[in-house]
């Protein structure tokens, strides 16, 4: 009976296991029977614009997030005399509940004024409203005006302008030159009247139509032979106005007829940089970029070529699967895969926020890109999508949203969303920088100064470095190696990581006792250091001009030494790296703290430099259409008619995760933004780096919030300072703290011009403030004036004021260092 009990006992635990094991594995195959999966939904947000002098413009993105003052950099509005403000709210205007506004100064510290509209009227067209602004803005300064909308889906919705109070009819002037410029250029006879805005080149590379600038040809700025004609609405954008100067930009569809009998759709924008008086409007700078919106037709691919068409380098890239039968390709902010078959290839539209209609705008707003991460055999791709979401699950936030597409289910994943507030450009600056994804699916981005590692199978993220300084870091050319000075300092480093992200090794170089290690760069995989004493800081009228090194270092994965450099008499003051060639610029000692320029040397180095950022892309000069991109394919394809174009049918976001990186400590010195032909440059904490990028496009430097340190254009041709010593004050009252370019509590802001010419800073004069001029170490001279001809100096140490030729002068300064202090006042 017991053996019998017994054997029933194992029977009925036998049954409960499988039971179990079948209730299980069957919930495991349930859960993934259940994944839900959508269509990306279509652009919703309610679309604004405003209205100055009868036009239409600035159209504003709406936001699902506080975007400080990042967002506010987009578009400046000019209000009427009155400051009624007229606003147009199209697209689901009819869900609109409520509209506020507020008024901010750029820095956002002071509140301005705050109102909520209690009742407006809707129309067949959406809703236009008068924002009744009180008077209460200083004319001549910027504020930064946030509409706020309460919509029935989305709650509120944020949309942001800068505003600015003037007179004159300047503003208006030059909209309509551009707007007009821009007409002309498709109708050969009235483009005639270009002429004289044109400074035309015969060194100007005029073989692309994707990009057309003040210096190309008549036939390149009228669209040669290619028929090209406006097809949409074109959306005008004030982008800049400062004084006399201001940036415009229009965006655009312009379409033609393809050989093939199609209608080829491309995107246009075009940036005007402009000078205005009374007389007339001067052209400054003008450029237009062109890319044409694949879309996979059949006579797209052909031959050994997927043709791209009409674009820019920037705007494509392909990588390929490990046995080269995948290639994934990103072209204008669309991503595609392609395989070729035997019989039939398969192309996919992977990923693109481009609706069906072409002609709503919100789905078209081009402050996104795609990062290509991973591609591998099956198909399968890895990738980011960056910026200001058009549609979709985050549609009206910025940051980084992580997709994986599954090649066997035709299906797209989201895996993760990212939110920043920082400006698209800027996102894409530090992305460009690294966006690495491992074997081992860890994923590794630099955003605002911190490198983050984020694991892709648990969403779990570190910081992996953070605080990093311009010039404290370095990035291999594969991204694959990091380099970063510990503690973040350019300067005062005792120690170096070098850390392989694809293993995860992380090894440390030392400096001796008493030395400091630098990060300068990487030859390949190689990483390039300087190593330096601790008081052989160069130091000049009190401001740290470099750490000279005795002896620069290149070691390979493993820390063994490939080379070394180090000459006796001779310290490194810098290091460019240019693929295999290192740029040595070297100084000598004079003596103390004070070192002079010697002659540059290089090294050259025998390494593997990887492939190229165009690997794969090239290029064939159309006889209409100038320069045509394509990916290259390795083996012909029968026809294009054996291509089967499809797109993901899924989209599945429930697994995805909300994630925040934050890093434990911030870059302190001050930044400043390059600004030139209607994009951001750069952003860096040299000040001489900053203005040179702006220098050459007309353009001008901003601080964080905004507010304008320097202005090619904005200059008068003549400024005396009557009373040197007292406009001199907000400059000498804060020397004696003065150790780099920061923003005092009385609102002066005090720039380390080190490296900028004299007439360069003719600028600053112009604003009011003298600029000082150091002739030696702690003696100087205030520059207080400038007509055509001549400088005005006024000495303080004898009293003097006298005048002295710009070229003369220029060259004076130039063989003393060029060393300018110079300030900007915000009050």
């Amino acid at each position: 009976m017991n053996r019998i009990i017994r054997k029933f006992g194992i029977l009925f635990a036998i049954f409960v296991a499988a039971l179990l094991l079948y209730f299980f594995g069957n919930r495991r195959l349930m859960h993934q029977d259940e994944t839900v999966y959508t269509a990306m939904e279509d652009a919703s947000l309610p679309i604004v614009t405003v209205d100055m002098d009868g036009r239409e413009m600035n159209r504003m993105p709406g936001y699902l997030q506080d975007m400080g003052n990042s967002a506010s950099a987009d578009c400046l509005t000019i209000l009427p005399e009155d400051r009624q403000l007229p606003v147009h709210i199209t697209g689901r205007a009819d869900a609109v509940l409520g509209i506020r506004y507020e008024i901010r100064s750029l820095d956002l510290e002071r509140l301005v004024e705050n109102t909520e509209l209690e009742s407006w009227e809707a129309g067949e067209d959406g809703i236009r409203v008068l924002l009744p602004i009180q008077n209460l803005l200083t004319e001549g300064r910027e504020y930064q005006l946030r509409l706020e909308l309460v919509t029935e889906q989305h709650g509120p919705v944020y949309y942001y302008t800068r505003i600015l109070l003037t007179e004159g009819s300047a503003a208006q002037d030059m909209i309509n030159l551009a707007v007009s410029f821009s007409e002309k250029t498709f109708d050969y006879d009235q483009a005639r009247d270009l002429v004289t805005y044109l400074e035309t080149s015969p060194e100007e590379d005029n073989s692309s139509f994707g990009h057309t600038g003040i210096h190309s040809s008549f036939a390149q700025l009228t669209w040669g032979k290619t028929g090209m004609q406006p097809a949409g609405p074109v959306q005008v954008t004030l982008r800049e106005l400062d004084g006399i100067m201001s940036c415009v930009q229009l965006s655009y569809l312009a379409s033609r007829q393809g050989e093939s009998g199609n209608q080829e759709l491309y995107e246009v924008e075009e940036n005007f940089t402009m000078k205005w008086n009374e007389l007339r409007t001067y052209l400054m700078d003008y450029e237009r970029t062109v890319n044409q919106i694949f879309q996979g037709e059949q006579a797209d691919y052909s031959g050994k070529r997927i043709m791209l068409g009409i674009t820019n380098d920037e705007e494509v890239e392909v990588k390929r699967s490990p046995d080269k039968s995948v290639y994934a390709y990103r072209v204008n902010r669309d991503l595609w895969s392609f395989q070729p078959g035997s019989r039939d290839s398969q192309a996919v539209r992977v990923f693109s926020f481009r609706g069906s209609e072409e002609s709503d705008v919100r789905e078209q707003y081009g402050q996104h890109d795609i990062r290509l991460l991973q591609v591998d055999d099956e198909g399968n791709i890895d990738f980011l999508v960056y910026g200001y979401m058009n549609r979709g699950n985050h549609e009206g936030r910025m940051g980084i949203t992580g997709y994986h597409y599954d090649a066997s289910g035709n299906a797209l994943e989201e895996l993760f969303f990212i939110p920043s507030r920082a400006a698209f450009e800027e996102l894409e600056a530090d992305l460009e920088q690294l966006a690495y994804q491992t074997e081992g699916d860890m994923l590794y981005l630099l955003v605002d100064h911190a490198i983050y590692g984020i694991d892709l199978k648990s969403r779990e993220n570190m910081v992996v470095a953070d605080a990093l300084e311009e010039g404290s870091y370095a990035i291999s050319t594969d991204r694959r190696r990091i380099a970063w000075q510990e503690g973040g300092s350019r300067y005062e480093a005792s120690s170096l990581s070098l850390m392989d992200l694809e293993t995860g090794e992380k090894q440390v170089i030392h400096g001796g006792a008493d030395e400091y290690v630098r990060a300068l760069g990487f030859v390949g995989s190689d990483l390039v250091y300087g190593i330096a004493r601790e008081g052989d800081l160069w130091v000049i009228n009190g401001r740290i001009e470099d750490l000279p090194m005795y002896a620069v270092k290149i070691v390979n994965d493993r820390l063994q030494e490939e080379t070394s450099y180090e000459k006796h008499g001779y310290y490194v003051s810098d290091v460019h790296v240019e693929e295999s060639r290192i740029h040595i610029n070297r100084v000598t000692r004079l003596g103390g703290q004070q070192y002079a320029a010697a002659q540059e040397d290089t090294i050259v180095c025998n390494v593997d430099m990887g492939p190229g950022a165009m690997e794969g892309i090239g290029w064939y000069a159309s006889q209409d259409r100038g320069k045509l991109y394509f990916v290259q394919l390795d083996s012909e394809l029968k026809s294009g008619r054996s291509v089967h174009r499809t797109a993901p049918k899924k989209l599945t976001f429930a697994e995805a995760d909300m994630l925040e990186l934050e890093s434990n400590n911030q870059v302190q010195t001050m930044q400043f933004y390059a600004y030139g032909g209607g994009h951001l440059l750069e952003v860096t904490s040299d000040f001489s780096e900053a203005l040179q990028l702006a220098y050459e496009k007309m353009g001008l430097v901003k601080d964080r919030n905004h507010q304008v340190l320097w202005n090619r254009v904005n200059r008068g041709g003549l400024r005396t300072i009557r009373e040197p010593l007292a406009a001199a004050a907000s400059i000498t009252q804060h020397l004696g703290e003065f150790t780099a370019s920061r923003t005092f509590g009385d609102g002066v802001t005090l720039v380390d011009a080190r490296g900028c010419s004299m007439m360069q800073l003719l600028y600053f004069i112009d604003r009011g403030i003298p600029v000082m001029a150091y002739t030696g170490e702690g003696s100087y001279l205030l520059l207080i004036g400038f007509d055509q001809y001549n400088v005005t100096v006024y000495d303080p140490a004898t009293g003097e004021t006298y005048k002295a030729g710009l070229n003369d002068s220029t060259e004076y300064f130039r063989v003393r260092g060029n060393d300018f202090i110079c300030a900007v006042s915000s009050r």
